[in-house]
């Protein structure tokens, strides 16, 4: 059989070298033939069309893991639900990047500036049951949801009512840590056991804090954290805990650009 050097394969699919090998390792496009003296890699001609499968999944942001649960299907209708569950992706993203253009169109109407009015207050002490986690700062959103998922399925499995809505808070958020350290908790009443294994029921007491409740979608948030920075840095004052968000509506139910969020930063 004809086999073809890497570089000349490349050519033929139009996928780089280092795309190749990165498939390699991950089992999605194995060499026909690797030399055991020089670690050459050969491909066969017969392997361009699964390359340009790949590089044309790839076009379309297909993630790499479910390019190969599509190249593994079993039959047409497995591969066919597995493009139609990325179609649907596809447009959520589409409708998602929408309303941020709107946003965007939005804020410079209004010449960059947000309306955030920052005040000082008391936020009451409060139990929540939750659990630390770590995530990237992209998958901040994804992660936090599937955490709150697995707290409100232990409340409700252990007959424990939520008393309020939903906090996240950021005990480490330095943007030159990969991860930041952050802690999911739901208030719950005073004396509630821990419902389930890994998760804590604990009194938090955030006392005095710099407060302001963003309206828009999750992504802007940074701008509100921002936002309070400065009001901490002009009025003198220091931050005395982790800054905490809390989710006065549910985003399940809820236009992006309607969600509301109580952003606090506590202060000394």
């Amino acid at each position: 059989m004809e086999r073809m050097p890497i570089g000349e394969f490349s050519r033929l699919v139009r996928l780089s070298a280092k795309a190749l090998r990165l498939y390699d390792r991950l089992g999605l496009l194995t060499p026909h033939e690797v030399d055991p003296w020089t670690g050459y890699r050969f491909y066969a001609p017969s392997q361009a069309r699964r390359a340009r499968a790949i590089a044309l999944l790839r076009r379309i942001d297909m993630p790499l893991p479910e390019i190969a649960a599509l190249l593994a299907a079993p039959g047409a209708d497995d591969v066919q639900a597995l493009l139609e569950r990325h179609r649907a992706a596809l447009e959520e993203r589409l409708v998602r990047h929408r309303q941020m253009l709107a946003r965007a169109e939005t804020l410079i109407e209004q010449g960059g500036v947000m309306e955030t009015h920052v005040t000082e207050k008391t936020v009451d002490p409060v139990t929540l049951c939750g659990f630390t986690f770590t995530a990237d700062v992209e998958s901040i959103g994804e992660e936090s949801g599937a955490a709150y998922g697995r707290v409100y399925q232990a409340l409700a499995e252990a007959g424990t009512p939520p008393i309020g809505p939903p906090w996240l808070l950021y005990h480490d958020m330095d943007p030159d840590h990969e991860e930041w350290e952050l802690e999911v908790g739901v208030p719950v009443p005073d004396g509630t056991a821990e419902p389930a294994a890994g998760l804590t029921v604990r009194r938090h007491v955030p006392g005095r804090v710099a407060a302001a409740v963003h309206r828009g979608p999750y992504d802007e948030l940074g701008l509100a954290y921002r936002e309070l920075e400065t009001w901490v840095a002009e009025h003198g004052r220091s931050t005395a805990g982790p800054l905490f968000d809390i989710y006065l509506n549910d985003p399940a139910h809820t236009d992006p650009a309607d969600l509301e969020t109580q952003v606090c930063w506590p202060i000394g």
